[in-house]
């Protein structure tokens, strides 16, 4: 079953940009999580929600040339 993911691009803690879309996974998550990391250029993080429950959790997020999850 898909499940809606959000994506915030940030440069410095800022908030730059989003994404949200219906995957199929959390790891198409973190594919397009990376991806969204060369999209937005001037960014150097990029944090990752799944909506589940009537809420978005922070699932992790990747750093720019860090491609690790914390």
């Amino acid at each position: 079953m898909k499940g809606i993911y959000s994506f915030v691009a940030k440069k410095n803690n800022e908030p730059k940009g989003c994404d949200s879309c219906l995957l199929s996974s959390e790891y198409e998550a973190n594919e397009k999580e990376n991806s969204l990391l060369e999209i937005f250029i001037d960014v150097n993080i990029i944090e990752i929600f799944k909506y589940e429950n009537d809420k978005f959790t922070l699932l992790g997020s990747v750093k720019k040339n860090e491609y690790t999850h914390l």
